[in-house]
């Protein structure tokens, strides 16, 4: 299900605290400094990873540290390292962001101090500087749609179990892996997922403000079901070198990298994170019912002013991709015909495309093209059929393969193998 957004609405950005503000969990810290570490730690990675419900397992970590001093607590944690840029952002745009924390606003007090924004909190009855007993545990997805009622367009950027429901609710989720790798529950539903700070910041400035420049998205979402070697055509191997690692090492000086992922989600994202960590990884949950131009969409929003789309299976020779990214304004890129089931191209005497067709053509539709984002619509087929409506544009030749069938794999084999200086 694709989530409606409004331009009129004002952008509130929810941010849970333990992992996602803060560069520790702080329940752990907590238990290290009284040396009831196992027990806690223990209890945290369950509740974080999902197998024991939020609620029972906070229950369970206030009844052992509860007994300890609720200043020393305070005090503990207002020492607690932030990630700064993050805090910046917070505090920049203090009339814009909230926290959500199920922690107890008696322990994390100091914390909020250091953030210049509304902070919602657990909180508990305390007596003899003790917490008896709890008095309220935060229901996040409660934060999120008060703003919403109010007319709001919600983000909400968080990292553990106890988040997804808020995340389910908000308009905008962001999966936060900068402390630890998000839970498994948030990873099905985000439409993000992040695992660098200046990866964050970058998303959160260009969900708050359209921003000017190029944004790449690669689309490795689908299931490569015409190759027939049972993986995502991403992870393919090349000479003992994975397909994408071939297209991360020509997109190196590409700033805002973004992966659409969907068929064995997390393989790529291993496979991204094994060169390059502050890639963006855009969701493309309903894979299997839908193709390209659906991963070029979701990539392309909140992306910058114009989207080079690039299908993971695009194999370009290294010299030409500058030119893909550098072109000024919209194209369309096409190469000589050798796919053995190729899309055709029909061209004009001025240089422009003027049509697909999947019969014949002048040259093959390969790959990339470049479009503004204002122009990029929701639909469920191919990235040429997202393009077709916005015919005539200019073609951009370039020497390219992709990977459909088992007979372009190895030809492009060869065409890799053709080089010069390729290790």
């Amino acid at each position: 299900m694709m989530r409606k957004q409004s331009k009129d609405k004002k952008i509130i950005f929810i941010f849970d605290l333990d992992g996602t503000v803060t560069k520790q969990e702080t329940l752990p810290l907590i238990a290290n400094a009284f040396n009831v570490h196992d027990e806690i730690n223990t209890l945290t990675h369950q509740t974080v990873s999902g197998n024991i419900p939020f609620v029972e397992g906070f229950i369970q970590r206030v009844s052992i540290l509860g007994r300890f001093d609720v200043n020393e607590i305070r005090e503990l944690l207002s020492n607690v390292e932030l990630f700064e840029g993050i805090v910046d952002f917070i505090n920049v745009h203090k009339d814009q962001c909230a926290i959500a924390t199920g922690n107890c606003s008696e322990w994390v007090d100091g914390i909020a101090k250091r953030l210049d924004c509304e902070c919602y909190s657990s909180s508990a009855v305390v007596e003899d500087d003790k917490i008896v007993k709890l008095k309220s545990i935060l229901k996040k997805e409660d934060i999120v749609k008060s703003y919403q009622a109010r007319g709001h367009q919600v983000v909400f950027i968080g990292d553990g179990n106890n988040d997804m429901e808020a995340m389910r609710e908000a308009d905008v989720s962001i999966a936060c892996g900068l402390v630890h790798y998000p839970a498994n529950s948030i990873l099905s539903i985000a439409d993000y997922c992040v695992f660098e700070e200046v990866t964050l910041l970058r998303l959160l400035q260009q969900i708050n403000q359209p921003q000017l420049g190029n944004s790449v998205v690669l689309s490795c979402a689908g299931i490569g079901s015409r190759l027939g070697l049972a993986k995502t055509k991403a992870l393919i191997e090349i000479e003992g070198k994975k397909l994408i690692h071939f297209q991360l090492d020509v997109f190196r000086q590409v700033e805002d990298l973004r992966v659409v992922i969907g068929y064995q989600a997390r393989s790529v994202i291993e496979a991204v994170l094994e060169l390059r960590k502050d890639v963006l990884f855009v969701y493309n949950h309903d894979y299997f019912q839908t193709k390209t131009g659906t991963s070029y969409y979701l990539g392309s929003r909140h992306a910058n002013e114009y989207c080079v789309a690039w299908d993971g299976d695009l194999v370009v020779h290294p010299d030409d991709v500058d030119k893909c990214i550098d072109f000024k304004g919209e194209y369309v890129g096409c190469s000589d015909i050798v796919s053995e089931d190729a899309v055709f191209i029909k061209t004009d005497d001025k240089g422009r495309v003027q049509s697909f067709s999947v019969e014949n053509g002048d040259y093959e539709w390969s790959g990339p093209a470049k479009i503004k984002r204002c122009n990029i619509k929701y639909l469920s087929t191919n990235v040429y059929n997202q393009i077709e409506g916005l015919l005539p544009l200019p073609f951009l030749k370039i020497r390219a393969q992709d990977v459909d069938t088992y007979a372009d794999y190895k030809n492009v084999i060869q065409f890799i193998k053709s080089w010069p200086n390729e290790k």
